[in-house]
C-alpha cells in the first residue's frame, strides 16, 4: 500500500484548519504515511510542521495551547499603520520559535509545497524551495489582518485568496493519490437558504456590514474551491463537519472540538481510502 505515492492537501480556514490534526492522527494510526504534503494558510502551518518531522501529538499540543484565551491575547499586537489590523510580529515570532528559522524545503522529511498570492502580479505563487520560514509566514498572511509579506520580487498574502485547497501542487510534487481536506465553511451546504447567520458569536460587538463582508468572503472562497476541484480533482475529499459558528479567526477556543471533528471525518473516509489504495 505504501508503494503508492500518497499526497495530502491541507486547505486554509484559520482556526477551522486545526481539523487537519485530527485527520492526520487517524491516517497515521491506520498506517497511511504521505509521500508529500501541501498546505494553504493554517493548512500550510500544519503541513510544514509535519514535513519537518514534528510528531502529530506535539502539533496537537501546540493547537490546544492556542485554545486558551490568555495565549491568544498574547499574540495580538494592534498595527499603528493600518496596513493590517494586527502588526503580526507576535504571531510570526510564535511560528518562528516553534518551527525554527534555519530550515529549508530541501532538508524536510517529505516534499512540501505552500501557496501564496502575489498582489503585484495578481497570481498564485507556489513556494517549494529555499528557506522554509518565509514561505510559512507568507501563506498565512491574511489580507486585512496582517500587512503583506515581502519576499523577493513578491508582495504576498494568504494563498486562500486564489487557491484555498492546493490539490494541483500535490500532483506536481509527484503524488499518485491525493487526499484533500477542505475545512472552509461552505454556505451552500451548511446554511439553509435565506438564513445568513447575522448573529455569529463574536466576543465583541461588530457592525452588520462586517458580517456581510465575512459571509461574502466565504461564498467567494467556496466557489473558487469548487471550480478548482472540478479542474483538478483529488482522489478523496474529506470535509469535517464544523458549525458555521466556529469562525476562522475566533474559533481557537474550540480547538478540541475542531480536532475531534477532523478525526470523525477521517474515520468515515478511511474505508474508502483503504479500498482505493488496495
Amino acid at each position: 500500500m505504501q508503494s503508492l505515492k500518497i499526497g495530502l492537501a491541507l486547505g486554509g480556514g484559520g482556526a477551522r484548519g486545526l481539523a487537519h490534526i485530527g485527520v492526520l492522527k487517524v491516517l497515521l494510526q491506520a498506517g497511511i504515511h504521505p509521500y508529500c504534503i501541501t498546505g494553504t494558510s493554517m493548512g500550510g502551518i500544519i503541513a510544514a510542521a509535519y514535513a519537518l518531522g514534528h510528531p502529530i501529538i506535539e502539533i496537537e499540543t501546540q493547537a490546544l495551547k492556542l485554545s486558551k484565551p490568555r495565549q491568544l491575547i498574547r499574540l495580538l499586537d494592534i498595527s499603528p499603520d493600518r496596513r493590517g489590523l494586527l502588526e503580526g510580529n507576535r504571531v510570526r515570532s510564535y511560528i518562528r520559535n516553534w518551527l525554527g528559522e534555519e530550515h529549508t524545503f530541501e532538508n524536510l522529511m517529505i516534499p512540501l509545497a505552500l501557496n501564496a498570492t502575489d498582489l503585484l502580479s495578481a497570481q498564485e505563487i507556489t513556494l517549494r524551495e529555499g528557506p522554509l520560514l518565509p514561505a510559512v509566514l507568507a501563506t498565512c498572511t491574511v489580507p486585512g489582518l496582517f500587512a503583506p509579506y515581502e519576499l523577493g520580487p513578491y508582495r504576498l498574502v494568504d494563498g486562500g485568496v486564489l487557491n484555498n485547497l492546493p490539490v494541483r501542487q500535490a500532483y506536481e510534487l509527484g503524488a499518485e493519490f491525493v487526499v484533500a481536506i477542505n475545512v472552509q465553511t461552505d454556505p451552500r451546504l451548511e446554511i439553509p437558504h435565506g438564513q445568513v447567520p447575522l448573529k455569529i458569536q463574536w466576543p465583541f460587538t461588530l457592525p452588520e456590514f462586517f458580517v456581510d463582508f465575512y459571509w461574502a468572503e466565504l461564498i467567494m472562497v467556496s466557489e473558487l474551491t469548487k471550480h478548482q476541484i472540478e479542474q483538478c480533482p483529488p482522489n478523496i475529499e474529506i470535509y469535517p463537519q464544523l458549525s458555521p459558528e466556529i469562525t476562522m479567526f475566533l474559533g481557537f477556543p474550540r480547538a478540541s472540538e475542531i480536532i475531534a471533528a477532523g478525526e470523525k471525518a477521517a474515520k468515515a473516509a478511511l474505508p474508502q481510502i483503504l479500498a482505493a489504495l488496495e
